[in-house]
Order: C-alpha cells, then structure tokens, then sequence
C-alpha cells in the first residue's frame, strides 16, 4: 500500500493526503490558543524580531541532477543565509508550495523531508503555510526569528576591512559542469557547492554576538552585486585587491575556458557572507570564526571614493554591480 502511494501523482492522491503528511510532520512550538493546522500560528518571540523571505522555482533556481531532498533544502537555506547575515537565530518558517499535479507522492515526501530537515537542522520548526497546484514546483518560504543585534548593510565605513568568509567560483563552475554533465570526481567540490549549499548561521552568529561586524550581507546574488548593495547603503566604495578564488574553481575555469572573473564576481548562490570590519578588530573577529572551522578572508577595504574596483590578474576591472538578475536573459 505504501509502495502505490508513493508511485500515485498528487492528483491521485488529493490535496488532504498532502496537508495530513505536512502535519503529522510538524510540531507544536508552545503553548496558545492557535496552534498547527489552524488559520494562522502563535508565537512568541524575544528579542528584536527579524523577518526574512524567499522564494526557489525549478525552471530558474533547479539544476539538473538536484535531487527533490535538495531542492527542499535549498529553498530553506537561501533564507537560513539571510538570517546569517544579519546575525540572526530563526525560530519559524512558513512554506507556501506549488506542486505539480504529475509529481509521485515519493517526490513529494523527499521535497518536503528536505524543506523540514534543513529547517530543524538549524533551529527553526515548520508552523504553517499553504499548497497550492502549479505548472512547476514553486517555494516560498519565510524565516521568523530575533537578533540582539542584527548587523545592517549600512555600516561600513571608509577604511574598514573587506572581507568573507569563503573562496568564490565553485557555484559558477559547478552549474557549468552540471549543466554538461560533467561528474569527474575531482570537480565534486563544484557540484556540491550547488547541489548541497551550506549558509553561514553559526559564523554570522558568532560575529553578531561579538560585535565586530559594521555592516554584512551574503553572496547569493554574486560579490559585485553585494559590493554594490554595500555601498549604496552604507555611502561608501570598495577597492577589492585580493578577489576570494577557489583553486579548484580556477582548475575548471582554466580546463573549460571560462572566465574566472565571471565566476568570482557575477555567479551567485554561494551564501558566503561579505562583510566589513574595522581595522582594529580584525584580528579578534578571525579568531572568533577560526573556533568554529571557519577562514575570515581578507579582500580588500571600503573607500570614500563610491568607486567598486578589482584587480585580478594584474587587470583593473569596475564593477558595475551586475550579479544574478531575474527576467534577465544572461546564462553560462
């Protein structure tokens, strides 16, 4: 009997064998009058309260070879990685879907196991949402959480350190290769950039603690376009003289000729998070991440100048702000 179910499409199954599998998942976060399965949820929430939202659809943001498991995930990290900038804990996340009506109930169950894995894996619990039928799988999913002090993207300041907390390239590189189907082992690193992103919550949140951080922002539209959003909020420019280069992104740029400036600054999705910290203390805010496993790297400083520009290569290159647009037509 399991065995048709999960073979069934959800048109056979029906929306309230949907709904009964969502919430026999999930648990109740305390106690109120609302509860899980009712109009609207209650909470509770100390602290400064921070909100955040995102939104993953197949024909856009699903490579091929993505598994539904890590489909699911990454809807919740792209918004876990918010959270991380902004030194924030999420508690909550309301997920909308739209699903296919040809879509088996086993793709169903690994989609939505990946949706309320990532999420308990970091500290958030599933409390509502909505499911709806559509021509593709769609993900809306907004974190609820708090901060003591989260981190703006207003605060840098001229001198203040550029840094990151990750090497760029393995996203832009990794979906060249899944695009082509190309699953040598030694590009693997590439691929699981892509397929099994992982934000930085604990780091962000170290750093939020510590206050050592003027102003952050991660990188899941691309570092020339978090540059850019950095200076127009915070009033300043960027002189980036030590771009974060992955080798083995360099490798594969290098093997496929593709262009290696393309995929540090413009690729995206590498929910690494950007940051700026004032001189003085960036030494404390790298020991604070080298306890927890984690480089702070380095990559230049903020200006009064507006200007962004890089050097890779011995080549000076303005940076514009171009990243991962939607209803552009730009691809690999």
């Amino acid at each position: 009997m399991v065995e048709e179910t999960h073979k069934s499409s959800l048109s056979e199954l029906g929306e309230d064998w949907i709904l009964s599998v969502i919430l026999n998942s999930l648990k109740p976060v305390q106690k109120g009058r609302l509860q899980i399965g009712d109009d609207a949820v209650e909470l509770s929430v100390n602290g400064q309260i921070i909100v955040s939202g995102d939104m993953l659809v197949a024909s856009t943001d699903v490579p091929p070879g993505m598994t539904h498991r890590q489909t699911g995930s990454k809807a919740v990290v792209s918004v876990v990685s918010d959270f991380a900038a902004k030194a924030a804990q999420p508690l909550f996340f309301v997920v909308e879907l739209g699903l296919p009506r040809e879509m088996r109930g086993n793709e169903f169950l690994e989609l939505w196991s990946g949706i309320l894995e990532t999420a308990r894996s970091f500290g958030g619990e599933v409390v509502a949402g909505d499911t709806n039928q559509a021509g593709e799988v769609s993900i809306g999913v907004v974190g609820i959480g708090y901060s003591e002090a989260p981190i703006p993207r207003s605060g840098a300041r001229p001198g203040d350190i550029l840094a990151v907390t990750g090497e760029f390239g393995k996203t832009y590189t990794g979906l060249h290769a899944a695009l082509n189907s190309n699953t040598e082992e030694k590009w693997r690193p590439l691929l699981d950039a892509v397929f099994n992103p992982k934000p930085r919550l604990r780091e962000g949140l170290a750093l939020g603690r510590a206050r050592l951080v003027t102003a952050s922002i991660d990188s899941s539209d691309g570092l020339e376009a978090c540059l850019s959003e950095l200076s127009q909020w915070s009033g300043v420019g960027f002189r980036v003289t030590d771009p974060p280069i992955d080798s083995v992104a360099a490798e594969y740029a290098t093997t496929y000729n593709l262009d290696m400036f393309e995929a540090i600054f413009r690729g995206g999705e590498e929910y690494e998070l950007v940051l700026t910290i004032p001189r003085e203390s960036l030494d404390d805010a790298a020991a604070v991440l080298r306890g927890l496993g984690c480089r702070l790297i380095p990559i230049g400083e903020a200006t009064r100048e507006k200007s962004i520009v890089a050097w890779l290569d011995g080549k000076r290159y303005e940076l514009s702000g171009r990243g991962w647009r939607h209803f552009s037509s730009h691809r690999i």
